[in-house]
């Protein structure tokens, strides 16, 4: 088991926890979600949208041979080459910045009258903000949001302007540890626009988890440098192209050049649905967010004199969607099974809402613990609804000093 370490967004003001281990322990749930990247990538598909104009199109697959491979760049002409694709994304409230980040240019629609930008989702989700882009030159554009995906912390955005050099989009299947890469972005905002930084592969398919999704994606690992403002920057191979966004690094004293950017065949394929209906369709969500048992001394003492499963899981939070509102669980219950497995981890129950559609009956047994500190159990059966991204399907709550034991003495 390794040790939970934080991590931190590289948006410049939106922090959030990322654990970098296949197995977590306590505090922050993770599974491995099923992605299209390892058997179709190769086939070269084109996701598709209802306008087909606006998807992210992947150019020719080009594998790295350290020998020699043609195409492949200098570092000069490869910051030439990429950099004017990307650009700054800040955000405002009213007349007050409240953050920046970067972002990509992806495409043009085929009117010709917009330009869709990739970005993270964590720079541009919160409610009531006024996003902009900014170009090297400070030139600022309104921009608006199309749509966005926590789970895997995607963007997209459109400006009403066009005529900006698109970024070339590379197949992040035929990627190789060791193979180098650079990072493009603005590290601490626009004061440092457009810095380019160089660095290896580390891992093609590292699992990471943020605190404002229980879900875990694999990410492809880096030290290319990046910082507080790179979140939705390029990641770009040796040919110039563009295989990865950079979403997430570790922040802690100990480590060093540990950076995390999404795949581009992740991207491909969730940006086709924020184009048609600005989330990714056809997803369950159960709609609670919870803590581990070990996140709270009362519910672990009473998890081991009732001999409850390991894994099992405090509810902190019930969504107004979730069909569990239809049910006598409360806040403070324990999920301790689901579909007739106990939960030796969340991983039971986050993996079963995974390969789960919406419509989809879900059975729970639940413990109830009573004042005296007894706990009663039941079972009941819920219907899991669409997560069309307004709120979260299922999270882990990163702060357990949140939640206040219900059956607390008075």
């Amino acid at each position: 088991m390794e040790e939970e370490k934080k991590t931190r967004n590289t948006g410049r003001t939106f922090f959030i926890i990322i654990l970098v281990a296949i197995f977590l322990i306590a505090g922050v749930a993770a599974i491995a979600i099923v992605l299209d990247g390892k058997g179709k990538d190769k086939e070269r598909v084109k996701a598709k949208s209802a306008d087909s104009s606006v998807v992210l199109e992947q150019g020719e697959a080009k594998e790295y041979n350290a020998k020699g491979s043609d195409g492949v760049l200098t570092s000069v002409e490869i910051a030439e080459k990429v950099k004017p694709s990307v650009m700054a994304v800040i955000t405002y409230k009213g007349d007050s910045k409240s953050g920046e980040g970067s972002g990509i240019f992806m495409s043009e629609d085929a009117s010709g009258t917009y330009t869709y930008v990739l970005t993270c989702a964590h720079i541009v989700r919160a409610s009531g903000l006024d996003i902009k882009i900014q170009l090297a030159d400070a030139t600022q554009y309104d921009a608006e949001l199309v749509g966005y995906d926590t789970r895997t912390d995607i963007a997209v955005l459109r400006v009403k302007a066009t005529g900006f050099t698109l970024a070339e989009f590379g197949d992040s299947s035929v990627l190789k540890v060791g193979e180098p890469v650079y990072a493009i972005g603005n590290p601490g905002g626009t004061a440092f626009f457009g810095s380019f930084t160089g660095g290896y592969i580390s891992a093609i398919d590292r699992p990471t988890t943020s605190s404002s999704s229980a879900y875990s994606m694999e990410c492809i690992q880096h030290d290319a440098a990046i910082n507080p403002g790179n979140s939705g920057g390029a990641l770009v191979n040796s040919f110039g192209q563009v295989i990865g966004m950079n979403s997430s690094k570790i922040a802690d004293m100990d480590y060093e050049g540990m950076g995390f950017a999404i795949p581009v065949n992740v991207i491909q394929d969730v940006v086709a649905d924020l184009v048609d209906t600005g989330y990714v369709q056809d997803r369950a969500k159960l709609g609670i967010s919870y803590l581990q048992l070990s996140q709270n001394q009362t519910y672990s003492m009473i998890a081991r004199m009732n001999d409850l499963p390991s894994g099992s899981i405090i509810i902190a939070d019930i969504d107004s969607s979730s069909d569990l509102g239809n049910t006598n669980v409360e806040k403070g219950d324990i999920i301790i099974a689901a579909n007739g497995k106990d939960l030796t981890s969340a991983d039971v129950l986050l993996d079963i809402i995974e390969h789960a559609k919406p419509g989809d009956k879900l059975a729970l047994k639940i413990a109830h613990v009573t004042k005296n500190y007894k706990v009663e159990t039941f079972e009941v059966t819920v219907e899991l609804k669409e997560d069309t991204g307004s709120t979260e399907s299922i999270t882990a709550s990163p702060d357990a000093g949140d939640f206040t034991n219900p059956f607390a003495e008075d």
